[in-house]
């Protein structure tokens, strides 16, 4: 059941600050630090055995959320990266606890998976 509940946050988490970025013109660290901010305080309060983890993952999916919109230009193609984005945070959950970049690089690792599915299809065509 958590598992569920990670990747639900990852995909709220990055449309959240894909659509703050892009859509309402606000910047990419300004949408990831407010996704962020408000996942730390929220998560922690209703979800007390696993809101840390779910604000980790928030955190994560934020990072992704940054992607340009050139790279990713739809929702769809926001909610396939952050859908990833869970799936490698559940994962790697017992590898590299506490070790910086673990979260930018999940995203990262995220959203050029998306682009190189992209590049393959498009090569296919």
């Amino acid at each position: 059941m958590v598992n569920i509940y990670i990747i639900l946050t990852a995909v709220l988490a990055g449309i959240s600050t894909y659509f703050i970025a892009n859509k309402l013109n606000k910047g990419g660290v300004f949408a990831s630090a407010t996704v962020t901010l408000i996942s730390g305080i929220i998560f922690p309060f209703f979800f007390p055995e696993v809101g840390t983890t779910l604000m980790a993952v928030a955190a994560c999916a934020s990072y992704a959320g940054m992607v340009s919109i050139r790279n990713a230009p739809s929702i769809k193609e926001m909610i396939i990266i952050s859908v990833i984005a869970g799936i490698i945070f559940i994962l790697s959950s017992k590898a590299y606890v506490g070790v910086g970049g673990r979260l930018g690089t999940i995203a990262a690792i995220s959203c050029l998976t998306l682009l190189g599915a992209k590049a393959i299809i498009n090569r296919n065509k």
